[in-house]
This record gives structure tokens, sequence and C-alpha cells, in this order.
């Protein structure tokens, strides 16, 4: 057992030299040689040691290191950030494998009773449990419905630009089109960017609505070092005239008062930004309940508060003009994928985002438009490096779904206190999940409290398939790979 971690940390320390640019030239059949002998390392410890936690989690670790390795010789990034990037994730592996050793050198040299362990991992699981429940309790309180005390009045109306981008669209442009040339907003400005669509509909559509005032502009060709959308929102951006500018995307509908209600709430409460929590339509399919819940769990019920890292939703959100443009407009933040987080954290800064519920406003957003959603946002949200999924997957794996495990082992020991704590770690976990699914929509599901443990393999499986994909696939929004320009951001 201690050649085989002798060998995993030398291994280790290869890494990082290789990261270095030593002997990079070599790293296709240097990474190979050190896959197989880190492969051969994990074995023999998982033959001698596959009974105690402290190794499994090791081991765990170590397929985060083979997979950073294969990257080191296979992946599509430029070469001088991968080396970069290669070198932060085997820093901090290796540095959590380290940890992880100390912590099973402890174990092995303390007296420790062997039920009093899973006694601290299953209080480990209600804590967890109970912090996230606070979250999204918090989340719940203060993104309900706001009430406005001053009526916006035509006289005193800001002129409001709607942007929305759109790329082979088809009846979803119709539909969100229909809805905002309803609205009864006085001043309203509405552009659609025809973004190089490789179908004749989407101008046709957007041209369709010309004599109710919706402007149609034909999108240019994207620039390098650019997202798509980015670039797509900078040109909407230019072309707005309005003080305030709304964007939106072409699967949101909106009552006839809802822009209204929106300006007034952005001026009555002296923000520079605020962003929808939209009533999405509860499509059929156990999939999208399951996915359009798990992206809002992201944003209400994981803690946010230190971090000045503010909840956002890209489906509806608007800002003073003027401030986007002090921010730097788009152009600062050309490669970031949720690039409205950007603003709302600069405007959170003097108190000046809003993020709250509105049942005005809708997101009908199809099953496939959400997982393709999720592949796009899941690794940039976890900083694009391997050693982040590991961790958020371990944290719920052992701090959420091996309470399942816990409970149906105690049970067969008649462990009570066991059997206590897990139960109250399910309910808590059940009760965060089924209040993620009443703000998504707004209706108490049943399902919802009941479907948490899917809904954490599933996201488990997002995470590690869009990790894949940015490094060595392809990630793509309208039709278009984001991966290149989103691997290179800083």
């Amino acid at each position: 057992m201690v050649i085989s971690i002798s060998l995993i940390l030398i291994c280790g320390l290869l890494e990082i030299v290789i990261s270095y640019g030593l002997l990079f030239s070599y790293r296709r059949l240097i990474s190979l040689i050190l896959f197989v002998l880190l492969v051969l390392a994990n074995g023999v410890l998982l033959y001698y040691g596959a009974n105690r936690l402290w190794v499994i989690v090791l081991l765990y670790l170590s397929i985060y290191r083979l997979f950073n390795i294969y990257r080191i010789g296979y992946s599509k990034i430029q070469i001088e950030h991968l080396k970069h990037i290669v070198r932060k994730s085997a820093y901090r592996l290796l540095g959590f494998q380290l940890v992880i050793l100390m912590v099973g050198a402890l174990l092995t040299n303390v007296f420790v009773i062997h039920r009093l362990r899973w006694i601290i991992l299953s209080s480990m699981q209600l804590l967890i449990g109970l912090v996230l429940l606070g979250s999204t309790l918090r989340h719940k309180n203060v993104t309900r419905r706001i009430r406005l005390n001053t009526p916006l009045l035509e006289s005193n109306a800001p002129t409001l630009t709607v942007a929305i981008p759109a790329r082979n669209e088809t009846e979803d442009l119709y539909d969100c089109l229909l809805s905002l040339v309803a609205c009864d907003y006085p001043k309203l400005e509405i552009l659609v960017l025809d973004d190089n669509s490789t179908t004749r509909r989407t101008p046709e559509i957007i041209r369709s609505f010309a004599h109710d005032g919706v402007e149609f502009i034909s999108g240019k060709p994207v620039e390098q070092g650019w997202l798509a959308k980015n670039w797509a929102y900078q040109q909407l951006l230019e072309a707005a005239n309005g003080d305030i500018v709304m964007f939106c995307g072409v699967d949101t509908r909106f009552s006839k008062e809802s822009l209204k209600f929106l300006v007034s709430a952005l001026i009555n409460r002296k923000k520079q930004m605020i962003s929808i929590l939209p009533k999405n339509t509860l499509m059929s399919g156990q999939i999208n309940k399951l996915l359009q819940p798990l992206r809002y769990a992201w944003e209400i019920c994981l803690p946010r508060r230190g971090i000045q890292r503010p909840p956002v939703l890209s489906t509806c959100w608007l800002a003073g003009r003027s401030f986007i443009n002090d921010c730097g407009g788009f152009k600062a933040i050309s490669r970031r994928v949720v690039c409205e987080s950007y603003f709302a954290r600069r405007a959170a800064n003097n108190d000046g985002y809003s993020f709250f519920q509105y049942d005005e406003v809708i997101s009908n957003k199809k099953p496939i438009d959400e997982l393709e959603t999720a592949l796009r946002l899941r690794y940039p949200q976890l900083h694009r490096q391997p050693e982040f999924v590991a961790l958020v997957s371990l944290l719920e794996i052992g701090g959420i779904l091996s309470s399942l495990i816990i409970l149906i082992s105690a049970l067969f020991v008649l462990a009570w206190t066991l059997i206590i704590t897990s139960v109250l770690s399910i309910i808590v976990f059940s009760i965060v999940f089924g209040l993620a699914c009443k703000i998504t929509y707004r209706i108490t599901m049943v399902g919802g409290f009941l479907s948490w443990p899917l809904a954490g393999i599933l996201d488990i499986y997002l995470q590690h398939l869009s990790m894949w994909r940015y490094e060595f696939g392809t990630v793509l929004w309208k039709g278009r790979s984001v991966a290149p320009p989103v691997m290179l951001h800083q």
C-alpha cells in the first residue's frame, strides 16, 4: 500500500513538471505512461484498502487525476492555456489527496468506533441539508413578487428597448413577438437580430411584425474571440435607443402589463438591473421536470451571501443602457457564458440589483433546449476545472445521495441514531428540491419532493458530460460551438 501511495504522489509531481513546459513536446507519450502507472497504483490500493472510506475517497479523486493527465495529451485547448489549467488542477487534486492521506493516517492511528464514523457522516449530511434549506427559504422569501408603491405614469415613463437574438427560429419567435406587441408599455422599441440564420423562416417572422413596430437587424458574422450570444447582445445594445434595455429569449412570453411593471420595479426600487424568476410551463416528460428545477436550484438553493455572486437567470433581465455601457458592454465579457452575472455582480456592489419571481413572465423552454442550456452552463459554473467537478459531485454523493444507503444499512442493524439522522436528512433534502420545483412551476408537486435522488444523479451526470464536451467534444448554442472561446476565458 505504501508503494502504491508513493507512486500516486510521484505521478502527481510529474503532472506538475510537464505543466511547466518541461518535456511538453513528448506530452502524449508521457501522459500515456502516467495514465497506466496511476491506474496500476490505484488498482493495488483498491485491492488492499477497499474497506477503508478514506481510500475510496482517494481513489475517487484519482479518477479526476486521470482526466487531467488525459487532457495533457489530447485536449483541443490552446497549448499555453492548457499548461496553465493543467497545472492548477494538478496542484489542487494532489493537495486534496494529501489532505485525505493525512485524515486517513489520523483515523488509522486514533481509536475511533466504526459506528461513530458513520454517525459523523450522517450528521454532516443533515448539516448540509439544513444549510441548503436555509438558503432556499431565504431566497424564496426575498424573491417574492414585489409590491409597487408608485405606479408608472405615461408622461414620465423612460423609453424601453426589448432586445431579442434569434437564429433558425420557428413558432417560438412568433409567439414571443405576439405577446410583446400586445403589451401596453407607452414608449417601446422591439429589436430582433437575425443571428446569421441558415433558414428563411426567422427573417420572415421578424418582417411579418414590421407593421407592429418590430425592427429587423441583420446580424454580422461572429468576430474572433466572441461567444455568438454575447456578440448578438452587443449588436443589439449598439442598435438600442431606449433608456432601459431588456434582453430575453424567444421562449419567453409576456402579459399585457408585464413590461410596465418591470420598468416600474426598476425605477421604484432604484435598481440598476433586475432579473426575473419566470413561471415555467410544466411540460410532459420526467426529464424536463428535473432539468428545469435543477437549473433554478443552482441559483436559489446554494448559499450566496458574502461571495458576491447574486443569483441570475438569462430568461429575462433588464438594466439601464448607460449602466451596461459603463460596465464596458458585452466587450468586457465577450467569452463569458453567463454574461448577465457580470452585470448583476457590478450592480449588487451598490445595492443596485434585484432578483424576484414574476408570474406574468412565462418561460416556455423545450426539454432539448433545457438540456443544451445545462450542458453549456455546468462546467463554466464550476470554473472549467475538473477538481471542482470532483468536489461538487463528491458533495452530492456523500452529502446527499448516500443518506439513503446509510438509512438502509442502519435499518438492518437497528442503529437508531443513524436511522434518525438519515431520515431527517432525507426529509430536509426532499423539502429543498420540492421548494425548487414549486418556485419553478409555482405549484406544489408531490413528485418534486420525492424525486431529489434522481435529480442529484442527473446533476452529477450533467456536470461530467459538460466537462467532457468542453474539454474534448462540442458544446453548442444555436448550432454553433462555444467551447473554444469559453475555455480560453480567464
